[in-house]
């Protein structure tokens, strides 16, 4: 019989998404690395163990709302009538999300075998991190 562990980790700020790494004549560099550096501060001090096993991932992206959206179309997107389908791919926001937390919640991205990942609108932008993962009893 498996007991299934269940956790969560709120980053609070705007989803990031990972961008492409940029080449100069001086090397390579990761144009995100200081919000990177401020999402592994807020996961290290929400996560202390680093889990050796397989994980499943959900991952709920809070986008904010520009301020330009008309109150109608606000409250469409705020009850999740209009879906996210702006300019951040889910698939970089994820990636962002599982860098930072390579080291401090997992030794690699590697050990994650499912995600769910969804992106919608909110007025207090930020992202939540729900891991699961089987311990033995």
């Amino acid at each position: 019989m498996q007991k299934v562990n269940e956790y969560k980790i709120v980053i609070q700020s705007p989803p990031v998404a990972q961008p492409r790494p940029r080449v100069t004549r001086w090397g390579t560099f990761d144009p995100a690395k200081d919000q990177k550096n401020w999402a592994r501060i807020q996961i290290s001090s929400q996560f202390s163990e680093k889990l050796r096993c397989p994980i499943e991932v959900d991952v709920i992206f809070y986008m904010p709302i520009s301020k330009s959206t008309s109150k109608k179309n606000k409250k469409r997107m705020l009850e999740n009538e209009i879906k996210h389908q702006k300019n951040k791919d889910i698939d970089n926001l994820c990636k962002f999300v599982f860098d930072s937390m390579n080291d401090i919640v997992f030794e690699d991205d590697k050990q994650i075998w499912h995600v769910d990942a969804k992106k919608i609108y909110s007025e207090n932008p930020r992202t939540e991190i729900t891991l699961k993962w089987d311990n033995p009893l």
